[in-house]
């Protein structure tokens, strides 16, 4: 018992001791404070301007004259309305007519009666009976005798031509060129009308045979043969 005692104090004692050192070390440990120095730019602000010089007033100078009798009179208020003055004299001991009630008051206009109007009796019109407008009949246009290659349903194919000679009289070509007019029957026989134009005047003895001899497929128009007139450029080789 004596020793669990003895322990016991001992331990007590340690403990004490330890926490009487431990706040002794907390008081001794200072606390810091931590300061940041940082550099400040200085302004310099612009001097302030002088103040403007004061007017001297010259002590010669005499005083400005007193305003004129004619500038005292009142000017006249143009916002206020002008009151009418009466400038004739009126005398108080002139007699007014008295006022007569005994005079009888003057007759009053006599109302304008209207008459009435007779109106005339209408006649009824007989009704006119009713003709319906006869209708114009509007005759079909009448087909034309001949056609252009477009107003047909297809242009014209040549089936055969016939053959002709180069003229010997042309050495410097091989070939020429002559634009023609033609008709071409119903029946798809072709007719020569005129030359448009020719390389060479010799090539258009040759080209009047050729479009005076052709045959072509029959040109209709609607699925009716018809007659056609076109534009027919034929090359003429050696």
């Amino acid at each position: 018992m004596n020793l669990k005692s003895i322990i016991l104090g001992i331990a007590t004692t340690a403990v004490l001791i330890t926490v009487l050192v431990a706040t002794r070390m907390m008081l001794l440990t200072r606390v810091e404070a931590e300061f940041e120095i940082r550099e400040i730019e200085t302004v310099e602000l612009p001097e302030p301007p002088p103040p403007p010089p004061e007017e001297q007033v010259e002590e010669d100078t005499p005083p400005p004259p007193p305003p004129a009798i004619a500038d005292l009179s009142p000017t006249l208020d143009v916002s206020q309305p002008v009151l009418p003055v009466m400038t004739i004299k009126v005398d108080p001991r002139i007699a007014v007519d008295t006022f007569f009630t005994d005079q009888p008051p003057a007759p009053l206009p006599k109302p304008i009666v209207k008459r009435p109007v007779a109106k005339a009796k209408l006649t009824a019109k007989p009704k006119t009976p009713y003709k319906p407008k006869a209708r114009v009949k509007v005759a079909p246009p009448k087909p034309k005798s001949e056609y252009s290659v477009g107003e047909l349903d297809r242009k014209p194919r040549l089936l055969r031509n016939p053959s002709v000679r180069f003229p010997s009289s042309i050495r410097n070509a091989s070939s020429g060129r002559v634009v023609v007019k033609v008709a071409i029957l119903p029946s798809g026989k072709s007719q020569f009308l005129s030359v448009i134009s020719s390389s060479h005047p010799a090539l258009i003895p040759a080209a009047k045979r050729i479009a005076g001899g052709s045959r072509f497929t029959p040109p209709t128009r609607r699925g009716v043969a018809v007659k056609a007139v076109m534009t027919w450029p034929i090359i003429i080789k050696k």
